[in-house]
């Protein structure tokens, strides 16, 4: 396939006619051509492959192309999985669209998302039927008409194309959702719009999904559950784009956890004795309404005295380490109510008139029975190999979510994801330290993979500015640090009138420091927008490449993902080394792991972790050849140490100025 893919990228490529199909004009990168060769060769070889990409190189054609031929070549679709939501559309509406009218052979594309993606026709019309009642958000009946609208046109079912958000409470009894399927049974089989989705699926030789889709399914189909459970077909390769966020991700999916969240909402999906609502609130089943009302009561009390028990820790998330220390006191009061649901489940099944809420009943008794026995599994660590913490959230912070994730991912991923059979590409702009991936590799269990680290198209040492100035006090002294702090970004600030971004490692400091510079950007006239104070991600970057003279104040999902090419962003102020919260459950789980096996937790995990991360802050600045800009650091321990030289020995070659 080498041939074919040399010429395809050649100076002369097919790629000229891009802006024909709404491409971009074609520049010829050396760099392009070598990944797509050698991404074509692991296909073929059935061999794992890991590519640093930088920006510019063009990675998303140079692993397209020879995905798609491969495709077709072995009539099995290829999986692109990808991190972010921005990616995935920039694969299926602009690459793929150019692609299609490029390669001069027909094939076909699909996007893959979970099934409760979709809404359900058969329990969209059980709920047209059944009193305003059912609903206790305020305008969920306004709702559910603009959903019966929308339904009549829409041509995927999906939320996404939904057009606004609608009342979680009322998407989760009209969604698809596992074990609620009559299938061929339905009498909306024939236009079901996830049977369709997954028709598409079959029939695709490209496969675009998120990382958490791809990880969901991969644990599914470990635990057997394939027939309902996963989501992706067969497939002959995977492409894991945005992989160096890959190790979370995969250990987040092949964990377990339970919550307070969703034990509550399963049970007032069955009865909610103080509204009287609920699937089982009309009918002869007391004994079941009172089962489920004792175990609500019993959540309640269970994850209220969890709660007390946590508020008073200096910590959270907090760290669980011994097992059956917490007494589980709902374990029995969960199981009667879900053995009477079952039963009544099983009094209606059967009956055409009923049969719809059997399934109903069964799919919610299945959902509890997942939290019972994850609950069960967590409180007594049965998992080996994991961390088990817990975490609060919601608005009192009354909520409580229990999780267990794997401490090391690598032996897992070694057996379920790098077997021979299919060839894995994994590919990003940073994912080397001084050259060389193998920590990376070493992280996700495919030490194997061969390695190939290309060159940056751009020019740096003309295109960026690196400062570095001395004299800050040490960021761990916050109170004299962010002053001090604040009067290098006021000077960097000015040096480009705004144009920038100040990253972050945690929200106090962030906030700290916007008070701090409040006055300042007010008397500068320069808009600051800061992250979490009400205005959404998305929002955030739009407004600010709008107003070329603003700035952003973020945290981590600011240094990686983010791409501001031109005048928009000139400058990137990093105000601390991003080295992980050493005392997070999984941060601690992970160095005393590395410790016990004879290692060095700071430098075989902190140092590593944190130089990818440095490098990818140092990444959003330049996105173009005709980019240009400043990156401040103002951590002085990238200076003052002897581990700060591997973090600019991990940066392209600039100009330096050490002020």
């Amino acid at each position: 396939m080498s041939d074919p893919i040399e010429r395809f990228f050649s100076i002369d490529s097919p790629l000229r006619r891009a802006p024909e199909f709404g491409g971009r004009a074609y520049e010829y990168r050396p760099q392009q051509r070598t990944m797509a060769v050698a991404v074509a060769a692991h296909l073929e070889d059935g061999r794992n492959l890991c590519v640093e990409a930088p920006t510019g190189v063009g990675k998303t054609f140079a692993y397209l192309v020879p995905t798609v031929l491969h495709a077709l070549a072995r009539q099995l679709p290829v999986v692109v999985a990808t991190h972010t939501i921005s990616l995935q559309e920039q694969i299926l509406r602009k690459d793929v669209p150019v692609l299609a009218g490029l390669l001069g052979v027909p094939f076909e594309t699909a996007l893959a998302m979970g099934r409760s993606n979709y809404v359900c026709l058969r329990r969209l019309q059980a709920l047209g039927q059944i009193d305003a009642e059912r609903f206790t958000v305020e305008g969920a009946l306004k709702e559910l008409k603009l959903i019966w609208q929308w339904v009549t046109a829409t041509p995927t079912g999906s939320l996404g194309d939904l057009g606004f958000e609608p009342a979680r409470s009322l998407w989760e009894v009209i969604c698809c959702e596992r074990g609620n399927c009559l299938n061929a049974r339905c009498p909306h089989f024939r236009q079901c719009f996830l049977m369709r989705a997954r028709t598409r699926l079959q029939k695709a030789h490209l496969i675009v999904a998120n990382h958490a889709l791809f990880f969901s399914d991969l644990a599914m189909k470990q635990q057997g559950q394939t027939d309902e459970g996963g989501v992706l077909p067969a497939y002959c390769a995977v492409v894991l784009d945005e992989a160096h966020l890959i190790e979370d991700c995969a250990a987040e999916h092949l964990g377990l956890q339970a919550g307070s969240f969703a034990i509550r909402r399963g049970l007032r999906r069955l009865y909610h004795k103080d509204s009287d609502r609920g699937l089982l609130a009309a009918g002869p089943w007391a004994e079941a309404r009172d089962a489920i009302a004792r175990a609500a009561a019993a959540s309640d009390l269970f994850f209220g005295r969890v709660v007390e028990w946590l508020e008073p820790q200096p910590q959270d998330p907090l760290r669980y380490t011994v097992p059956g220390h917490i007494p589980n006191y709902l374990d029995v009061p969960l199981l009667q109510a879900i053995q009477a649901t079952t039963a009544t489940a099983e009094t209606l099944s059967g009956d055409p008139q009923t049969e719809g809420t059997a399934r109903e009943l069964i799919a919610v008794g299945d959902q509890l029975e997942a939290q019972r026995l994850n609950l069960r599994r967590f409180l007594d660590m049965q998992a080996e190999g994991h961390v088990y913490w817990f975490e609060r959230h919601g608005k009192d912070r009354r909520e409580v979510l229990a999780k267990a994730v794997p401490v090391h991912v690598g032996p897992l991923l070694g057996i379920s994801l790098f077997r021979p059979e299919v060839p894995v590409v994994l590919t990003s702009a940073t994912l080397a330290i001084r050259g060389g991936m193998g920590y990376f590799l070493g992280r996700i269990g495919a030490e194997q993979a061969d390695q190939l680290v290309l060159d940056t198209p751009f020019d740096f040492r003309t295109q960026v500015t690196l400062y570095l100035p001395r004299g800050l006090p040490n960021p761990n002294d916050t109170a004299q640090f962010i002053p001090a702090a604040a009067n290098h970004i006021r000077r960097y600030v000015q040096m480009t009138g705004g144009s920038a971004f100040v990253l972050f490692t945690s929200y106090a400091m962030m906030r700290s420091m916007a008070a701090e510079l409040a006055d300042f950007f007010r008397e500068a006239k320069l808009r600051v927008f800061v992250q979490g104070e009400g205005m959404p991600r998305s929002k955030m970057l739009e407004a600010f490449r709008e107003d070329i003279s603003s700035v952003i104040f973020g945290t981590s999902s600011f240094w990686t993902g983010v791409d501001v090419p031109g005048d928009a962003l000139r400058n990137v102020i990093i105000t601390r080394l991003p080295f992980s919260v050493p005392d997070h459950p999984l941060v601690a789980a992970r160095q005393e792991d590395i410790e016990s096996r004879g290692g060095r937790a700071f430098s075989d995990y902190a140092l590593p972790e944190a130089i990818l991360r440095f490098r990818q802050g140092f990444g959003r600045l330049i996105r173009s050849r005709t980019d240009s800009g400043i990156v401040v650091v103002l951590d002085r321990r990238i200076s003052a140490t002897g581990y700060g030289k591997a973090f600019l020995e991990s940066i392209p070659e600039c100009t330096v100025v050490v002020e």
